[in-house]
């Protein structure tokens, strides 16, 4: 469809002509005949679209509307980006004086160029009439949504916490018996295989964080191999989760990058030799793939490991020695049970009755696909309990659709549902790989980057939290998944299905000209007019050369390739681009032309080993975001003051001559993390749009002086501060000067807490890390009065922890992680308003506080990393499984509603819930 690149282009060119109207002079009068020319053919996109399967005239008109549209947009941007190039000094001058040589002959240039294009669209609307596309008068901006859409969005968060796991039951009995409780010894190889959408992934999931194979397998990964095979990344993979928690991430990382795929699969064998383990490979396409990688795990014969794939493929397990469990579509009974959860809001038991017929019919389509009904759902739910609208739905499914194609075919019509801001979101799920985990935050500053998100709404508001909202509608419409959640409940992390991640390339493809190429050296050519560009490195050759594009607005590199430059004459091509991603791609270096991408706004460079930023990065003063957040030590020139329009700004182990002026940028929002002897406080009361901020102290760090520059960021609200080594750092004096402060983090030793009245007074989110502290925090931290949120990692040497009565009335969540605890006790009424308990890796815990029970609001309670086997949870009377050891634990009768409750790793080695509810 054209209608993600018209609605693009029309919100593009009214913003131009809002913000730039003086360097416009001239033309303004052309470029809004072009927007509103534009906008007026919106109205007729949604007839030709859907006549356009059955006439290839209509076809060619709507393909032509969509190259207009781009090139009208690349003309204005174009122009804008010449008259403000870095070269010319005088800006003012610019904007005010017309008769700038250089600018007037841009203008005619512009000027020229629009008369063409204003001569193809008259063309292109005169074919309306010829081809009978009507007006339906439903063309509208991508501005944004109505209210009543940010309403809906903000309605269904149930995604939040809410699984919706439906059907499988049986199917993980199953694989644990024929598998995980098998009594052979040696390496076993288990397979789970189906259809695509039919719940592999999640039944692995399931079965993987199982009591029963956390418990008894020492060593666990999870790995996903997919299409995109590269089995040194796979093995990196494997043992960076496997590391020891002391151990040094980045420079395991460092040896592995210079090692050989064999010399890491020995990493693999060394690590996993002599315990059980149990590894997944998700996603296997190939037996060879997996075969290749068998060298890696050992085979002993006193003991029991296990490979567990996951696989459309059935050939890809047909030795003898693989067990293979196929999974079976939902029946009519657990389909109409998903169907209800996923289709209504809340906790809906019953379809309306006027719903029913036309819903059975929608579900006879989805095959008892899980994923089929999960989208319809998602699609079903965004109409609410129309009749009309549902019938339409159904009346849009083919019936001569089966299996995998049904599934396609209800991606697709989800897909057309979206409106056309959503979209443009959606599609740039494509530019990521496929089963990545990717960075909400990241996604989001992508969308912005891309001009995605309008600069409207509450004033408020930011574009980010816009973003968001958008974020939140693409997953109540089932369309992206989550994958972790922060401490403040917004997501995290997020991916994307298989089947919906290929529907993204497939539309983006044809609606923003996006171009995959794997190997350009190999027989891959690029394209002159593609648009967005996805590059999967691997080869020592350059993956592109130095073809000609003006049209390149992103580019992602996948995969690891130290030459993958062609010469820095190549960057010249790429005036356009707005978005360029090196994540994980292994680069040492920067070519000092990409500081010559005058319009870039995003740029990713995080984990590389890049030793200095190129000085004519001071050029790139639209900006939005830098991320610098490196594996080594890297030379920062004091260049980033001159990157005006910074919004976001990520940085690790950076060193600088000078202290970086900071202040200048008055847009930023994020800045971590930032050493203290470069942080000047002088101005910090410019940087009023300072939101999160990260601080690295020194010994010889002035804490009190520290806190009183920071007391002038008006908007600062989450602060992270963390030292490194064995000194002390005390925070006696100073955070209480932070009345605006929500959220803190402190990692690295510390003395001695600061009293109640020295923490910020509306503290709701708290993190302490590797603090060892020798006293028991409580009796500070139960005090404060919004503390909503509290983490305590490695934060205290001793063994026993004591929460009052009336201690922490607001704590929601609490998580303990690393501590060397035996008791913790909670007089009555203490945490009375405490949700989850988390505990892991405190295997010196003997009991769990017996008050527990009686916490009306306890929902969740997760615990990993067993204890050991001769510590007693006993608080109150239990059931023992003579077959099993059962280690016991507290009767909690008030948790017989929660919504979760996640024993792994608590040592346990049956369900408890029977023996804890009598």
């Amino acid at each position: 469809m054209a209608e993600v690149a018209v609605s693009f282009t029309v919100e593009k060119l009214g913003s131009m002509l809002v913000h730039k109207v003086a360097f416009l002079q001239g033309v303004a009068k052309q470029v809004n005949w072009l927007k509103e020319e534009l906008q007026r053919m919106q109205c007729f996109l949604k007839d030709a679209e859907e006549k356009q399967a059955k006439n290839e005239l209509i076809r060619n008109w709507v393909s032509d509307i969509r190259d207009v549209a781009q090139d009208a947009e690349d003309v204005i941007e174009t122009f804008i980006l010449k008259v403000d190039a870095p070269k010319r000094r005088s800006r003012g001058l610019l904007e005010t004086c017309a008769c700038f040589p250089g600018h007037v002959y841009h203008l005619d240039m512009v000027g020229e160029e629009i008369e063409s294009i204003q001569s193809r669209i008259k063309n292109i609307s005169k074919a309306c009439e010829r081809y009978g596309i009507q007006n339906l008068g439903e063309g509208t901006t991508t501005t944004m949504a109505s209210s009543e859409g940010f309403q809906w969005r903000r309605q269904l968060s149930h995604w939040q916490k809410d699984k919706h796991v439906v059907g499988l039951e049986a199917d993980v009995e199953s694989v644990l018996d024929k598998i995980v409780l098998t009594k052979r010894k040696g390496l076993i190889i288990g397979s789970i295989v189906g259809m695509g959408g039919i719940g592999k992934s999640t039944l692995a999931r399931i079965v993987y964080n199982n009591d029963t194979v956390v418990n008894r397998f020492e060593r666990r990964a999870w790995v996903c191999i997919s299409s995109e095979f590269s089995p040194k990344e796979i093995m990196k993979e494997v043992v960076l989760q496997l590391l020891e928690p002391d151990e040094d991430k980045l420079n395991v990382l460092e040896i592995m990058e210079r090692s050989t795929l064999e010399s890491v699969k020995s990493m693999v064998h060394d690590r996993l030799q002599g315990k059980p383990y149990f590894i997944v490979l998700d996603d296997v396409w190939e037996a060879a793939h997996w075969q290749s990688l068998t060298s890696a795990f050992p085979n002993e014969e006193d003991k029991t490991s296990i490979l567990l794939l996951t696989t459309r493929n059935q050939g890809v397990t047909k030795d003898d020695h693989i067990y293979a469990h196929k999974i079976e579509t939902l029946n009519r009974a657990k389909s109409w049970e998903l169907f209800l959860k996923k289709a209504f809001t809340g906790n809906v038991v019953e379809c309306p009755e006027e719903l029913k017929a036309t819903s059975r019919d929608i579900l006879e389509k989805c095959n008892g696909l899980p994923l089929a009904i999960t989208v319809i759902g998602g699609l079903l739910k965004k109409h609410g309990q129309s009749k009309d609208e549902w019938n339409k739905v159904l009346k849009g499914m083919n019936s001569h659709l089966t299996g995998e194609n049904s599934v396609s075919y209800i991606m697709e019509l989800s897909y057309h549902d979206l409106p056309p801001h959503l979209k443009s979101c959606f599609l740039c799920m494509g530019f990521f790989k496929e089963d990545a985990t990717i960075r909400a935050e990241k996604l989001i500053q992508v969308w912005i980057a891309q001009g995605l998100i309008p600069p409207k709404g509450d004033k408020d508001e930011t574009m980010e939290e816009r973003a968001r909202d958008y974020l939140g509608e693409l997953i109540n419409r089932n369309m992206i998944q989550v994958k972790g959640m922060t401490k403040d409940d917004r997501v995290k992390n997020c991916l994307i299905h298989d089947f919906l991640h290929d529907l993204a390339i497939t539309k983006a493809k044809e609606e923003i000209s996006l171009e995959i190429l794997r190997d350009e050296g190999g027989g891959s050519q690029s394209s002159q007019k593609s648009r967005h560009r996805v590059i999967y490195c691997g080869t020592e050759r350059p993956v592109f050369s130095s073809q000609k594009n003006n049209h390149i607005r992103s580019l992602f590199f996948h995969g690891a390739g130290n030459n993958i430059f062609g010469g820095s004459t190549v960057w010249k091509n790429f005036q356009l681009l707005r978005v360029l991603d090196f994540e994980n791609v292994g680069l040492k270096s920067l070519p000092d032309a990409i500081g010559e991408i005058v319009g870039l706004r995003y740029l990713g460079l995080r984990n590389n080993d890049i030793k200095e930023l190129p000085i004519s990065f001071s050029h790139l003063k639209n900006l939005q975001v830098l991320d610098i957040s490196l594996n080594f030590s890297m030379e920062v020139p004091n260049i980033i003051w001159k990157m005006i329009n910074l919004r976001h700004l990520y940085m690790s182990r950076i060193t600088c001559q000078a202290s970086p002026k900071v202040d200048y940028l008055q847009h930023l929002q994020t800045l971590t993390y930032i050493p203290t002897p470069r942080w000047t406080p002088e101005h910090t009361a410019r940087m009023t749009s300072l939101r999160k901020l990260g601080l690295e102290l020194d010994e010889n760090s002035n804490i009190i002086n520290l806190c009183d520059s920071l007391a002038m960021l008006a908007n600062l609200l989450c602060l992270n501060i963390r030292w490194y080594g064995n000194h002390s750092i005390s925070f006696e004096d100073g955070l209480g000067k932070l009345p605006r402060l929500t959220q803190l983090k402190l990692q690295g030793i510390m003395t001695e807490l600061p009293t109640v009245g020295n923490f910020p007074p509306n503290l709701s989110h708290l993190s302490l890390n590797n603090t060892a502290l020798d006293k028991d925090p409580m009796p500070v931290l139960e005090k404060l009065p919004n503390l909503v949120y509290l983490k305590l990692d490695g934060a205290f040497t001793g063994e026993e922890m004591t929460i009052t009565s009336d201690g922490l009335p607001r704590l929601n969540v609490l998580s303990l992680r690393e501590l060397k605890l035996r008791n913790i006790h909670v007089e009555e009424d203490g945490m009375s308003d405490l949700r989850r308990l988390e505990i892991h890796r405190c295997p010196h815990l003997d009991n769990l506080p017996g008050e527990l029970e009686f916490m009306a609001q306890l929902g969740e309670l997760k615990m990993g990393n067993p204890p050991h086997s001769s510590h007693n949870y006993r608080t109150g009377p239990v059931s023992r499984d003579t077959d099993r050891f059962m280690i016991p634990v507290p009767r909690f009768t008030s948790l017989r509603n929660g919504p979760v409750r996640q024993w792994a790793g608590s040592g346990l080695k049956t369900d408890p819930w029977p023996c804890l509810l009598q």
